[in-house]
């Protein structure tokens, strides 16, 4: 909403394609939090039908990109995807994009457990798994891990659930992040139980005891 206003006062005295393009895309989110969701897509349509007939995208571009994933179907979702990467390719010199990365194929993995696509939501995590390691960066192996639990969670697959949930918990519980522990059980809990959502705060604080059993 911050951002929504902010488009607002911009444009009333200037005229900027990106900056119209982010208005939109605020303005789709919010339709979506109310669950409007085909007015919603209906909004940034125009968006995604200008930027894919570009042949070359502006970095700020994909990140409007980026952002409007959540609004359309999972097809669409993954053209968005796949175009966004190639885009961050050309950008690998100027801008860091592994973060962009594995965060787009987080979302497009969000939207295909919603569509109960969990197979190829676990391809493309290997993909986000893959590339983790390709940057070493292993601090976002926690969201790629997230979603290996909750495709497991949904699958039934309980033993394995628990094992990758644990591997989140530690990596948040190393790093003493609280936020991201609430970020983990607000994204989770579209997926399991209230009581699943209970055990999961239950582990973590059977972390911080055996911590402070060791504190040296």
């Amino acid at each position: 909403m911050e951002t929504k206003k902010r488009c607002i006062d911009f444009l009333s005295t200037e005229k900027d394609p990106l900056i119209r393009n982010i208005h939109v895309v605020c303005e789709g989110l919010t339709l979506l939090k109310c669950q409007q969701i085909k007015k919603a897509k209906k909004h940034v349509d125009i968006v995604w039908e200008q930027l894919s007939k570009q042949d070359h995208l502006y970095f700020s571009e994909t990140l409007v990109l980026k952002n409007m994933l959540f609004l359309f179907s999972a097809d669409t979702a993954e053209e968005m995807m796949v175009r966004s990467i190639r885009e961050w390719e050309r950008y690998e010199s100027l801008y860091e994009t592994a973060d962009l990365q594995v965060s787009i194929l987080v979302n497009y993995c969000y939207i295909l457990v919603r569509n109960n696509k969990i197979e190829k939501a676990m391809e493309i995590l290997k993909t986000g798994k893959e590339l983790c390691i390709k940057k070493k960066r292993s601090d976002l192996l926690c969201d790629i891990n997230s979603y290996i639990a909750i495709c497991c969670y949904v699958t039934g697959k309980m033993t394995t659930y628990q094992h990758y949930l644990r591997e989140v918990l530690l990596s948040i519980y190393l790093v003493s992040d609280l936020d991201r522990l609430e970020d983990l059980v607000a994204e989770l809990a579209s997926f399991v139980t209230a009581e699943e959502v209970s055990n999961i705060r239950k582990e973590y604080e059977k972390l911080e005891i055996e911590r402070n059993k060791f504190a040296l």
